[in-house]
């Protein structure tokens, strides 16, 4: 099994023509704090993925596996610390953009381009990760709503009560 780096770049030629290519993915104490600082994370603990990448066609390559990993993010209401485990199966097709003499267009409407005719490995895995994360980690007990304390709403029309003329 091939181990690969968040800065891999794999060049879709070097890949098997049949069969799955297996690997998975080591990343250090600095990178997962270079991760944990981009997304907001208070910390990321553990980051493991393994991925298949096989093809699927003259121009298309899947990416299977899983992600899992141990975070910690601020909660959105109090700002205390909550753990989080993710544990998410990737899904991914790359294809290559079509030349301009080809008579068959790929959409990429469900598909993510070739940089450079590579795969950035690195890149899938860190949005993944974003994209699995609680996007709202609320702490227990945290509350649910917030009063700025006693706040007199003024009506726009109050101050013609002052125009009025008292009653003899």
């Amino acid at each position: 099994m091939k181990t690969f780096s968040l800065e891999t770049l794999l060049d879709v030629e070097t890949l098997p023509v049949k069969g799955p290519y297996r690997g998975e993915l080591a990343v250090t104490e600095g990178e997962q704090a270079a991760l944990a600082d981009r997304f907001g994370f208070v910390e990321l603990r553990g980051l493991d993925v393994a991925v298949e990448i096989a093809r699927v066609g003259p121009d298309a390559w899947d990416i299977k596996g899983r992600l899992k990993a141990q975070l910690v993010q601020p909660c959105i209401a109090t700002g205390e610390s909550v753990p989080e485990t993710v544990d998410f199966a990737l899904e991914e097709r790359y294809v290559r953009a079509a030349n301009k003499d080809d008579e068959v267009v790929v959409g990429l409407e469900d598909s993510e381009p070739l940089v450079d005719n590579c795969i950035e490995l690195g890149e899938m895995v860190a949005q993944s990760l974003a994209l699995a994360a609680n996007a709202w980690p609320r702490a227990v007990g945290a509350p649910g709503e917030f009063k700025t304390g006693d706040v007199e709403v003024l009506h726009p029309f109050a101050s013609l009560g002052s125009l009025k003329k008292p009653k003899k």
